[in-house]
């Protein structure tokens, strides 16, 4: 996949995007002449004065004044690792300082959400960005069939009342020739929103998860996922990412696609706990299903679910930063037992120690978490139910993302034939970073994409 361009999307202007590199900066040069016009020592005896008169002075002005910086955790803020929702760990952007709130491009701490467009219109491999836009709006951005990037201003808005910050949550299908996209967010009151669009209509509605009123955590970073239930993602003309065990087809099953289909939803309701819910399409309300306890709240969650009969995973951070894997075979017809349970979520044998506290967590041909070195590292499962491993890891070694970034990912085709891995994040604060790979090996590549200001 090329990444030579992205849509700058007003004025129709194609914006050329040069691969980063790693710059080392040069020392400054040193001069030889007085200081100031000065001898030394007398500068020197000026230079204590000032000093003590600004001492004085900054005790008076306090902290209030400051420069805005991207990365650095501010001097003013204290790590607490006793309490949660203080912890700067479950922070991100403008809340660990006011200084740190995006003037440009996209929010510093923007959840990202990816949804494929591609339903069989010849449009083959295209995908649509959900994010967060610096003045607060849920914008997205859409991948044209030419690798560019087109949308991202004030005529792509779908939602103007998120919390900063918010997580997003994309699910997108086909069905009797509708296709349909639904969008979760939480808004500036932490309730949970839905808004669904599809080529019926192209326009954002409400979805009915909005009425039900589901208070979220109120924290400044929250785990909210949705995942869609179904075999394969509806009509047959629907084209998808690569698929593990599917001989790299992108295409539906042409059997079985079933009208069985829906989503799961989860949600933290609280700093240890998630909930979740269902819905099934055709329904009016989404339904409880069951609580989780002893999670991180404030990480996000994975997935990776089929149809009925099939076995669904559920990938979370539990207290003690480590991911764990979830699996729940689905098949009412198989022998229980005290190994392998049918129709209970069980917990797997594996998992990953240290990941961020507040990590975003993401499945699509690997499993992608942050560390708490600020890297992001994917691995290769082999799902096995009791028996799931991991096959080998790599890590995204362009650049660090921000500490606790949001990320999405998915696997899009290429132009040569392949496979591409992609992977969506932040590293800067206002900045969207896309970043691919071959899907069996290579080095990574990436551009920023372009969002634009107004």
């Amino acid at each position: 996949m090329s990444l030579e361009s992205v849509w700058e999307g007003e004025g129709d202007k194609e914006v050329i995007v040069e691969p980063i590199t790693h710059m080392s900066a040069s020392p400054p040069e040193r001069k030889s002449a007085g200081i100031c016009g000065l001898k030394r020592g007398l500068f020197l005896l000026l230079l204590v004065a000032a000093l003590s008169a600004a001492i004085a002075l900054g005790v008076g002005l306090g902290v209030g004044l400051g420069t805005k910086r991207k990365n650095e955790l501010p001097a003013q803020v204290t790590k607490n690792t006793t309490t949660p929702g203080n912890s700067s760990d479950y922070l991100v952007g403008g809340a660990l300082d006011p200084a740190y709130y995006s003037l440009e491009g996209a929010f510093n701490g923007s959840g990202l959400a990816l949804a494929s467009q591609s339903f069989g219109s010849g449009e083959y491999g295209e995908l649509v960005l959900y994010f967060q836009h610096h003045s607060g709006s849920i914008r997205w951005q859409r991948l044209t069939p030419n690798n560019g990037w087109l949308g991202g201003s004030a005529s792509e808005v779908v939602a103007t009342d998120a919390k900063n910050s918010t997580p997003l949550s994309a699910v997108a299908y086909s069905l009797n020739g509708i296709s349909t996209w639904h969008l979760f967010y939480v808004d500036n009151s932490n309730r949970l929103r839905e808004k669904i669009n599809s080529n019926s209509t192209n326009i954002w509605e409400e979805g009915s998860l909005t009425g039900e009123n589901h208070l979220v955590l109120d924290a400044d970073q929250v785990g909210m996922q949705a995942c869609w239930y179904g075999n394969d993602y509806g009509d047959v003309d629907y084209k998808h990412s690569p698929l593990p065990d599917q001989d790299n087809s992108t295409a539906n099953s042409t059997t079985d696609s079933g009208t069985d289909v829906g989503m799961h939803l989860w949600y933290a309701s609280g700093d240890t706990t998630f909930q979740q819910l269902g819905w099934r399409h055709g329904d009016k309300n989404w339904t409880y299903q069951q609580e989780w306890d002893d999670k991180n709240g404030h990480a996000g969650v994975g997935c990776y679910s089929w149809g009925k009969g099939t076995t669904t995973y559920v990938m979370m951070v539990n207290s003690h930063n480590t991911a764990e894997i979830w699996w729940k075979d689905t098949n009412i017809n198989a022998t229980s037992t005290s190994a392998h349970p049918i129709n209970q979520w069980t917990n797997s044998s594996v998992a990953i120690n240290n990941v961020h506290p507040s990590t975003s967590l993401g499945y699509t041909n690997a499993f992608y978490a942050q560390g708490m070195d600020g890297w992001i590292t994917g691995y290769d499962m082999v799902w096995t139910s009791e028996n799931t491993t991991i096959n080998g890891s790599f890590k995204v070694d362009l650049r660090q993302g921000i500490p606790g970034t949001h990320l999405s990912v998915t696997t899009l085709p290429d132009q040569s034939g392949g496979d591409s891995l992609c992977v969506f994040y932040q590293t800067e604060g206002s900045d969207i970073m896309f970043a691919t790979r071959d899907l069996v090996q290579g080095a990574w590549t990436a551009a920023a994409l372009v969002v634009p200001d107004s």
